[in-house]
């Protein structure tokens, strides 16, 4: 059954449930109405009734009740338009005007042409159309509330199977080997979709196991030539039996391997943070990484005499993977003692919600926002690949956090915000 002719179905059950329910309350309701203002014309009916016997053996008695009143005016022309009208009279009992209809007719007795007027009040039927009204108008709301939460209740449970969907394919990972398994529908619609979406699923699955697949076997296939020149070149450089020309091609060959080696390393490391291979996350602590990174760079930093100051709360917990946690601080400390000046400052703060690394040096003579390019560096230094804050930049958007970059009172200043959205 296609979606569209499901719904109106369901609205088309629940309007004629709802219109008949409706009908049933209003006719039982009106019914108790009309049967109290009947009773309330018959009692008053009783008591004029009773009035008019009790009037009859009074010399001159007149009715003080003018529903009951009738007058007779004696006319001479031979006809009098039949006519009905509203009309104001004083009520002598309540020494109020309340409207009442009248009835002017005709009536011809021996002879002679009377113009009789008889009045009915319309102030009981007034109250009676008001109430009408109101529970009409009750009703009608009523009527309409139900409509929409019975709808509303109706297309929560036909979008059920939707939005499982949804919530199924928000949490699907690549990376896991569950199965990727939808609810049936009984809706022509939802059920085409899960049929689209499950066969996506699987080509892309297919898709990314051959890609990590491809992947895994060109390092390998690449690292293991690379080691095997380096190792060559080394021997030849040891060797001694070079001359000075030939030594320096063999060093810059050496060091073009090196090179290609390290990019063939970190190339691979992005595309496995792009493709979340690193799904296992657990509480680390960042300050024993900053103060483990700070030890190992200790010989330059002495060499280049760098201030360093310290304001790291101790409390600070990240949940991440351990190698990636290690990854993002390396390359934002490595990245600020390498491209400070001699003399320079290296400011390192930590809080619950931000790092914040800063260091000495002059303005950029690039585009801030370049600096997160790959194969883009501020440096003319032949160790920098140009992916250092490529990766700290994709670390952090899997991980929900932002980076930034300024320049602050003759320092750089990276900052990364843990606080997500």
């Amino acid at each position: 059954m296609r979606l569209l002719n499901k719904i109106t179905l369901n609205l088309l059950a629940i309007s004629l449930f709802s219109f008949l329910m409706g009908m049933m309350v209003f006719y039982f309701m009106l019914r108790q109405q009309v049967d109290q203002n009947i009773n309330l014309e018959l009692s008053k009916r009783a008591l004029s009734i009773s009035k008019v016997f009790d009037d009859a053996h009074s010399s001159s008695s007149q009715t003080t009740n003018l529903s009951d009143t009738i007058i007779i005016t004696p006319i001479t022309q031979p006809r009098v338009a039949e006519r009905f009208s509203d009309t104001l009279l004083l009520n002598p009992e309540t020494n109020k005007y309340s409207i009442y209809r009248q009835h002017g007719f005709v009536k011809t007795i021996h002879n002679q042409n009377y113009y009789i007027q008889i009045f009915k009040p319309l102030e009981e039927t007034d109250r009676l159309i008001i109430r009408i009204v109101i529970l009409m108008n009750i009703l009608v709301v009523m009527i309409i509330l139900t409509l929409i939460f019975a709808n509303r209740y109706s297309s929560r449970q036909d979008w059920k199977v939707f939005y499982d969907t949804i919530r199924k394919i928000n949490n699907y990972d690549v990376n896991t080997h569950e199965a990727f398994i939808l609810q049936n529908s009984d809706i022509k619609e939802f059920e085409d979709l899960n049929r689209v979406l499950f066969t996506m699923t699987e080509r892309i699955k297919n898709d990314y196991l051959n890609l990590k697949e491809y992947i895994e076997n060109a390092s390998h296939e690449i690292q293991t030539p690379l080691a095997i020149i380096n190792s060559k070149m080394e021997l030849l450089l040891q060797s001694g039996d070079m001359k000075e020309k030939q030594y320096k091609t063999v060093a810059d060959a050496y060091e073009a391997s090196n090179r290609l080696s390290r990019l063939n390393k970190t190339l691979i490391l992005l595309a496995k943070i792009e493709n979340r291979q690193f799904p296992e996350s657990k509480p680390v602590n960042p300050i024993i990484m900053i103060n483990h990174q700070l030890e190992s760079l200790e010989d330059l930093i002495h060499a280049k005499k760098i201030k360093i100051t310290k304001n790291l709360e101790s409390e600070v917990t990240l949940q991440m993977n351990h190698y990636l946690a290690e990854i993002l601080l390396v390359n934002l400390i490595k990245n600020a003692v390498r491209h400070n000046i001699p003399g320079g400052e290296l400011i390192l703060e930590l809080s619950e919600i931000s790092l914040r690394i800063s260091n000495s040096g002059p303005p950029l003579q690039m585009d801030p926002q370049m600096l997160f390019k790959r194969f883009h560096t501020s440096s003319a230094s032949p160790e920098s690949l140009g992916l250092g804050l490529s990766i700290v930049q994709k670390i952090c958007r899997m991980y929900g956090f932002s980076v930034r970059y300024s320049y602050e009172n003759n320092l750089h200043c990276m900052q990364v915000d843990f606080a997500k959205g």
